[in-house]
């Protein structure tokens, strides 16, 4: 997901278009122009530099071995926590990052943290990083999906509670919402949810994509089934759904775009018969609202699958 945003974020101006759920504004936030990546592993860094070898050669970005993390953090401004997530304990609670990162001024400027880790609150992170009291970090969350890979990820921006919010300094300036903002508009679209809505939107937006792959799966072989060639059948499925979801993005209704597909005795209707037959709708909900329930477990550090809890 981090080469992705990376990615993003070198193909683009210093001028952002930021796209919303609801409405299309442009602002003037500039966007940072350098970039420094870090990378645990040799052959990711050999990976990268090969990737993004035109970047590297124009100086807008540089590629470390995470031996430089801490060199790395203290001459950055802006930092994307884009490790896995069972790796950020390790991570946050090296003496050496921790003083990076929290160290109050003159000793480090403002900085802010953009988690795009799953399952780690800002609560969690400001509670590992024990900042003291004059430091000027600033923790924000982002979740991307998926098809941030192409740039047409929907992206979470988790909007500051005031319990986080603990002073006046811990409180995080607009002009970093909005950096954020534009950070993640390279890759798609964003939209900003509350602290308490950020576990539906984990399943919303990033699970839901599995979920339509599973759907897309049965699809194609329906048709397989009925004697069209599979690859025939995934290119129309694939395509089917690109422009539904453009109908639905340019404000078509679900319902109104169900209704307009269907006639009388129709194949369309005989077939929505069979999935209202076997509960499809309510099997998707209860599967949103399961997926919920495991990402609320998965923030307290308990596995639930099906209702049932595991160590």
């Amino acid at each position: 997901m981090g080469i992705a945003i990376l990615n993003g974020l070198l193909n683009t101006t210093t001028t952002e278009t930021t796209t919303t759920t609801e409405t299309t504004t442009t602002t003037n936030t500039p966007l940072p122009t350098h970039f420094i990546a870090t990378v645990r592993s040799s052959s990711s860094l050999t990976t990268l530099q090969s990737q993004f070898q035109s970047h590297l050669t124009t100086s807008s970005l540089t590629i470390h071995p995470s031996t430089h993390n801490h060199a790395v953090i203290t001459s950055a401004s802006t930092i994307i926590l884009a490790c896995d997530p069972t790796n950020i304990p390790s991570l946050l609670s090296d003496t050496i990052i921790r003083s990076a990162l929290c160290s109050p001024p003159p000793t480090s400027s403002p900085k802010l943290l953009i988690s795009i880790a799953a399952g780690w609150t800002v609560s969690s992170l400001r509670d590992l990083l024990s900042p003291p009291q004059e430091s000027t970090l600033y923790i924000l969350r982002a979740l991307p999906n998926i098809c941030a890979t192409i740039s047409q990820s929907i992206t979470a921006i988790e909007l500051p509670s005031e319990e986080v919010q603990l002073s006046a300094r811990t409180r995080v300036p607009q002009a970093l919402i909005s950096l954020t903002e534009g950070i993640f508009s390279r890759i798609g679209r964003t939209v900003q949810v509350n602290a308490d809505q950020m576990d539906t939107f984990t399943v919303l937006g990033g699970s839901t994509p599995a979920f339509i792959a599973v759907f897309v799966e049965a699809l194609v072989d329906g048709g397989v089934a009925m004697g069209l060639g599979r690859e025939e059948a995934r290119m129309t499925v694939a395509q089917v759904l690109r422009g539904t979801g453009d109908l639905l993005l340019g404000g078509e209704h679900p319902a109104l775009l169900k209704e307009r597909g269907t006639s009388p005795g129709g194949c369309t209707m005989g077939g929505l018969c069979v999935l209202e037959e076997g509960g499809f709708r309510g099997l998707v909900g209860r599967a949103v609202r399961e997926g919920v329930t495991v990402a609320e477990g998965m923030g307290r550090g308990v596995g639930l699958v099906n209702g049932t809890g595991r160590k």
